[in-house]
């Protein structure tokens, strides 16, 4: 039957998801593994997730080199060794550090998993963490972050979120030249042994988990106990707004950004803000963007952005604008969030935005890795099952007056902190 490409598709209302529940399995030491399967992915994903993230860290970067250089060699095999014998098997690494946990992630075919898993023990039990290998680390961080120091955007990214949380609190604490520099064998092997070594918060296996992975994952980390992530104590800090001027010789333009400590997926009013925040900035149809690129012509982008930790959370304007035309780049934006305090979104407004929200959520869950992804977030924050439609449930029936009310509650001016790096 020929395809129709004169009649636009029906439109169909979203009204409830269907999303593959992770199968969860415990091992004896009581870690738990939570499985997404697909038989029609040929492919294997392994995600071994620590409770390793930086905000247990006890110095800035120390979480970040642990993680980095857990793949650069065990007292077994060199680091070129390990990455030959993946290779061999068409399999590979992945490894993550964040600001909550830290990932490390193996992709093999189903077959090879057997050849593989020893590899990712050997790693978690005997990393070698070689002098020569910190030594080369630490050099190409302190040349990366050389690099990063001559933009305004990071300068700006980095000063917002520690003047947001505090130089002292895990989600707001800096890194700089002599934070690398001084990082010592001796702390990456303590911070391995107390937070990789043996020990994990979770696993979540995606894709073609057959019969028997779940098993064969079982046997080879039967010793492997689970790390309670109860020992961490969050202090949130005190808000002062503030305003930070940076200034960059030599640069050009300026990057701008305004925002406030907020909160976690876990606070009643987030999904609520999620619209708002889309409606002001989060995607090209947004209001800043409408306003300040396309009316005012004053830069390529600009974007809000809400970011949930397990601890805490932040909300943020972001751009770069021409270091002359900053001030009435600032005086926009605070106009925009005035709007959205003073007047109540259009329906027309409000419902593109609902369906903009909708249907990238629909799209984000578009295979079992993304699929296997949103689960991950589930766990990661004691959510049921029903999280993901009961958002769609809030979304559908939030009204102009109730975002009206977020943005008196949360976007109010005397609460910002306001950044703004180069000029």
């Amino acid at each position: 039957m020929p395809i129709n490409r004169i009649s636009a598709p029906n439109v169909r209302e979203i009204d409830k998801v269907q999303i593959t529940p992770a199968v969860c399995s415990t091992i004896a030491s009581g870690v738990e593994i939570y499985s997404v399967n697909d038989p029609n992915v040929e492919v294997l994903k392994i995600e071994f997730v620590f409770d390793a993230g930086a905000r247990l860290q006890p110095a800035p970067y120390v979480a970040s080199a642990t993680n980095t250089l857990l793949v650069e060699g065990t007292t077994h095999y060199t680091s070129k060794e390990l990455a030959e014998h993946l290779d061999f098997y068409g399999a590979y690494l992945q490894n993550r550090s964040g600001n909550d946990d830290a990932t490390l992630t193996l992709f093999c075919l189903p077959k090879h998993l057997e050849s593989c898993l020893p590899l990712v023990v050997d790693i978690l039990s005997h990393a070698s963490y070689s002098e020569e290998e910190i030594k080369t680390q630490k050099e190409n961080a302190v040349q990366r972050l050389l690099v990063n120091e001559s933009k305004t955007s990071y300068l700006a990214r980095r000063s917002f979120f520690e003047a947001v949380f505090g130089n002292k609190n895990p989600y707001g604490a800096p890194v700089y030249q002599h934070d690398i520099k001084n990082i010592s064998r001796e702390t990456l092997v303590s911070f391995y042994e107390m937070h990789y070594r043996r020990k994990l918060k979770y696993i979540m296996a995606s894709g073609s988990v057959g019969i028997g992975v779940i098993d064969k994952i079982t046997d080879v980390l039967s010793t492997f106990g689970r790390h309670n992530q109860s020992i961490f104590e969050y202090a949130p800090p005190q808000e002062r707004a503030q305003k930070i001027e940076i200034h960059k010789g030599g640069s050009v333009q300026s990057t701008i950004r305004i925002g406030r400590k907020l909160f976690n997926r876990n606070h009643p009013d987030f999904r609520k803000m999620q619209l708002l925040n889309l409606i002001l900035g989060g995607y090209f149809g947004s209001r800043l963007m409408s306003n300040i690129r396309e009316e005012k012509g004053l830069t390529y982008g600009i974007y809000s952005a809400l970011e949930s930790y397990l601890y805490d959370g932040v909300f943020y304007i972001e751009t770069d604008i021409n270091n002359e035309l900053v001030d009435l780049g600032v005086s926009e934006i605070y106009k925009e969030l005035e709007r959205l305090r003073n007047i109540a979104v259009g329906e027309e407004e409000l419902n593109t935005a609902k369906n903009y929200m909708l249907g990238s959520f629909l799209r984000s869950l578009d295979g079992v890795f993304e699929q296997a992804s949103r689960q991950r977030i589930l766990i990661d924050y004691g959510l049921s099952a029903e999280y993901y439609n009961e958002f769609i449930e809030i979304i559908k029936n939030t009204t102009s007056l109730s975002l009206q009310e977020m943005a008196n509650k949360y976007l109010k001016h005397e609460d910002l902190y306001e950044v703004v790096a180069g000029k």
